[in-house]
């Protein structure tokens, strides 16, 4: 619908334009002046139609009133109102008007106002392009109406007329906002039938016309099947209208070809494909030209039509059609996303019954497994207490995969007794200042309880002591609150203290408790053990992965802030490329370099914004020396200044620091001398890790480097032998690492073995003994052992990649590539792939790791094959500048575009160990392979036709 805003009209502005005819009475003045601003108010066209038309009625008493539009292609007009009680017939008056309309049609004629015709007044529109509509008005004795009531109607079809104009060329320019806003309505429905709905009302307001109909492709031969249908009130008699166009005529020339067509009401008619609509023509609502677009699904398919007819006024335009074309793209993947909405509410419909019969099925199959059980419980209760001890190491270690956070492991940890436990609390105490205080607890303890624990137990509480004391898990069967100082858990009947240790020594206390009074079975001090005993892996891991991190960290900090300053001159571009680089390694924060300066602080470089207008003043004017602590400190001490929590009002006004919640202040060392200070402040509150204090330390301390390079060019010399050090001892750690990479894969491999082994002695002699249940927990313990052991051997040769030296020289691809078919084709179920290649070049590479990488692509080729479809696999490559560009392609399972960057990523699969074998290594071990060769690696799928991967390597010199 086509809404305006109501422009008020200044006092006097009629009787201006009226100027030349000053008789006209005041009171006719004033009902033009209510008519005028009729048509400013917000109305639609009809409405707006509707309320001039009964203003200027009220200036003819006892008449009848209606306003005709002129019809297409010099058609008879159309009615738009109309009001009172007609003498004349309705085609008498529609004649007049044609007659009217046709006589007077160029605005340069300029037609005296009331015209007369048949007892008519008539008074056309005269707007700024044609003629196009006309008031007419029946008054009893119609030639006693005077000249100035009809210069009053004239004056008021022509302000209607320039009104409508400035509407109809204003709608050009709302359209975009108007289409914008019906996309979001389009886009916030549900379901299939009621999304129709709302994009054949929004299409009709949209365009502006009678007529609009959505319908939905329902077969091969095009028929359509009418969904939804939206009539203005002219057409109410046929707003139940649901006839189904049939497959043929000019329906099936729209969604054949999926193109958009526009039809006045004679093209339409001419049209060879129209066949007007047979034996439901008395059904169908008479048509006044026709616009229809298709709409086209994601695979480019007809999917169904949106069809208007009848606009509001003229024919409809190329503009209507580029509108309703964008309209339907939108819907066109709504209906699509409905659709599968709908086909999801089924689904899930489908699976809740299937869920109600399976809970029936199951209860009856429950009661005679406890029939059963019954009589297995007292032989099988052994191997369920070794069953039920491996089921928390596995559950454990399946929850908290690769994470590396001290607290999450632990709340993974409660989190996994709990699930076997379910009566029990969970707590973990870490010591500090004498106190062991908890960090860590599960939901269920109370208020009053978690305020006691997390206020601390004094160290040389007895059974915490003897739990310290042995080392090892202690089971109180008998718990002693008081003794113990935590009065608050005096409900609590039974507790086991289980001290978490790591190479680097005790970590922390693992509290489990009962408020049931009894001695703890076998089961569950199994349980307990095995939990506590994972944890302390788990975080003997994650100390691992922390250094590594860290050391990692500084090696790039250092690598970046070296290759970047090392021609560098300017010490503030030095500080500034430091402060960057320091920046990029923590949350969202800002950097400021100090030097002394007559009695203040000066800040000499600063990255990030500050956050506050007044700060940055104050910072700008400089801090005074001696009253700055975030400063001086450092500078005095020497040492980094760390705040976890910055002290607001220190050394800045608290009220233009509310924003800041963490500092860090480090000296900058120039030859042994402090020559300023870098003040790292976050907005975010969080402690400073060990991690982040090594990467800043280790980034500052490259800073002074830089620095003294900066000042003297002798000195290079001498920092080159020292680098040159640093270079041998990071060689001597990386092998370090590798050999503790070695180590640590034999120590996981030997009791993964175990495990297995046992596992499979268990199946072996006692498997018939066991219940379905109990056989599947021990298939489970063999399959995820065996597992485990391949991350642990795939593991191992991706760290061995970051320090194994590489053998780069001239190597035929073309030989490398003849290995790996050889080696592939011998693999059951690859016997009938196609496995071929074009003329492969010669390149600079390690030719162990290319052998890998041509490995680990054609194996992922054949191994995500498609069901019934031979595999083929196609390597091929081609010169791209200094580097050869190869392409693996396939004709596999393809892979979707939302996944083409997770593919790569260590651990991350796409596909189940149930559907497809792996640990999700392959891929990126061929990137690390590519990026040590200075190539990369991607990319390109259409999911169910096959994936091509591509890589780069040198090429070899001529």
């Amino acid at each position: 619908m086509i809404n305006t805003g109501r422009r008020p009209v200044p006092e006097g502005v009629y009787a201006a334009r009226m100027s030349g005819f000053p008789t006209l009475p005041d009171v006719w003045l004033k009902r033009l002046t209510e008519a005028f601003e009729t048509a400013g108010a917000p109305h639609s066209s009809e409405s707006l139609l509707d309320a001039a038309l009964g203003q200027a009625l009220d200036l003819l008493p006892g008449a009848s009133g209606e306003v005709w539009f002129a019809g297409p292609d010099d058609g008879l007009p159309d009615l738009q109102v109309s009001s009172g009680a007609w003498r004349r017939a309705r085609e008498e008056r529609r004649g007049a008007v044609h007659r009217t309309l046709q006589r007077h049609a160029p605005r340069s004629v300029h037609p005296e106002p009331g015209l007369f015709d048949e007892g008519l007044l008539l008074f056309p529109f005269r707007g700024t392009g044609e003629v196009h509509a006309a008031l007419v008005v029946e008054v009893p004795g119609a030639h006693a109406v005077t000249r100035e009531q009809r210069l009053a109607l004239q004056t008021l079809t022509d302000h209607l007329a320039a009104h409508l104009s400035r509407r109809s060329h204003g709608n050009e320019s709302s359209r975009l906002r108007h289409l914008a806003q019906a996309a979001v309505r389009i886009n916030e429905i549900q379901g299939l039938q009621a999304t129709l709905d709302v994009i054949t009302e929004e299409a009709r307001a949209l365009i502006g016309a009678h007529q609009a109909v959505t319908s939905l492709t329902v077969s091969a031969d095009w028929a359509q099947a009418v969904t939804a249908v939206s009539m203005s009130d002219k057409y109410a008699p046929w707003q139940s209208y649901a006839v189904p166009p049939d497959g043929s005529g000019i329906y099936a020339l729209v969604c054949q070809g999926n193109t958009p067509l526009r039809l006045s009401q004679a093209e339409l008619e001419a049209h060879p494909r129209w066949r007007a609509f047979g034996p439901h023509a008395q059904a169908h609502p008479p048509m006044r030209g026709w616009l229809a677009v298709p709409l086209v699904g994601r695979d480019g398919q007809n999917i169904g039509l949106i069809q208007l007819s009848d606009r509001f006024t003229g024919d409809f335009t190329a503009e209507d059609q580029d509108v309703l074309v964008q309209l339907a793209l939108v819907a066109a993947a709504r209906v699509e996303n409905a659709r599968l909405y709908d086909v999801a509410q089924e689904e899930l419909r489908r699976r809740e019954q299937v869920e109600r019969d399976l809970r029936a099925l199951n209860d009856g199959l429950e009661r005679r497994v406890n029939d059963r059980t019954q009589q297995l419980e007292v032989a099988a209760r052994q191997l369920q207490d070794q069953v039920n001890a491996l089921d928390g190491f596995v559950a454990f270690h399946e929850a908290v995969g690769t994470q590396t956070d001290v607290l999450a492991l632990v709340q993974q940890a409660a989190g996994v007794i709990r699930a076997s436990l379910a009566h029990v609390s969970v707590a973990y105490y870490e010591r500090e200042s004498g106190l062991w205080k908890a960090r860590v607890w599960s939901e269920d303890i109370l208020p009053h309880v978690v305020a006691q624990i997390q206020a601390g137990v004094p160290e040389d509480a007895p059974d915490f002591a003897r739990a310290v004391q042995s080392g090892a898990p202690v089971f109180i069967d008998g718990w002693e609150a008081d003794a113990n100082s935590l009065s608050s858990t005096a409900s609590y009947g039974a507790v086991a203290l289980t001290p978490v240790s790591t190479p680097g020594g005790l970590r922390g206390m693992l509290a489990v408790g009962t408020q049931d009074a009894r001695v703890w079975t076998d089961r569950e001090q199994a349980i307990v053990r095995s939990v506590g005993r994972s944890l302390e892996l788990a975080l003997e891991r994650a100390e691992v992965t922390s250094r590594l991190q860290a050391q990692n960290a500084v090696l790039e900090g250092f690598a970046h802030l070296t290759r970047d300053l090392a021609t560098q001159r300017d010490p503030l571009v030095i500080v500034r490329r430091a402060q960057e680089v320091m920046l990029s390694l923590l949350p969202a924060g800002y950097a400021l370099y100090y030097t002394p300066d007559a009695g203040r602080w000066r800040n000499r470089v600063q990255v990030g914004d500050v956050g506050h207008r007044d700060l940055q003043a104050f910072i700008d004017a400089g801090p005074l020396i001696g009253l700055t602590p975030t400063v001086d400190v450092p500078w005095q001490s020497r040492a980094p200044y760390y705040q976890d929590q910055y002290a607001r009002g220190s050394d800045t006004p608290p009220e233009l620091v509310t924003h800041v919640s963490t500092a860090a202040s480090l000296p900058v060392v120039v030859r042994d001398e402090v020559v300023g200070v870098l003040v790292m402040v976050l907005f975010q509150g969080r402690p400073w890790t060990s991690t982040d204090r090594v990467v800043l330390e280790t980034v500052v301390g490259s800073l002074g480097l830089a620095l003294e390079r900066a000042e003297s060019v002798a000195l290079l010399a001498q920092r080159t032998e020292q680098l040159e050090s640093s270079n041998a001892e990071l060689a001597r750690s990386n092998a370090e690492l590798e050999q503790f990479a070695y180590v640590a894969s034999h120590d996981l491999q030997a009791p993964i073995r175990a495990v297995t082994s046992f596992a499979s002695m268990i199946s072996r002699r006692n498997g018939e003994q066991l219940d379905e249940r109990g056989q599947l927990y021990l298939r489970h313990i063999i399959d995820s052992g065996e597992h485990m052991k391949n991350l642990v051997d795939d593991l191992l040769a991706f760290s061995r990649l970051h320090t194994q030296q590489l053998a780069v020289q001239p190597v035929d691809s073309r030989r490398v590539f003849d290995t790996v078919l050889h080696r592939l084709s011998a693999v059951p179920g690859n016997e009938q792939a196609q496995i071929t290649r074009s003329d492969l070049p010669l390149v600079l590479a390690d030719r162990q790791q290319l052998d890998q990488l041509l490995q680990n692509l054609i194996g992922n080729s054949l191994k995500y094959r498609r069901a019934d479809v031979l595999p083929r696999v196609h390597v091929s490559a081609e010169a791209d500048g200094r580097m050869w560009r190869f392409a693996v392609k396939d004709n596999g399972i393809g892979i979707d575009p939302r996944y083409f960057d997770k593919i790569f990523v260590i651990f991350q699969r796409l596909h189940g160990r149930d559907v497809y074998e792996g640990t999700g290594i392959g891929l990126a071990v061929c990137k690390k392979i590519l990026e040590r060769h200075g190539g990369r690696l991607w990319v390109e799928s259409t999911p169910g036709e096959g994936s091509t991967f591509y890589f780069t390597l040198p090429q070899a010199p001529a």
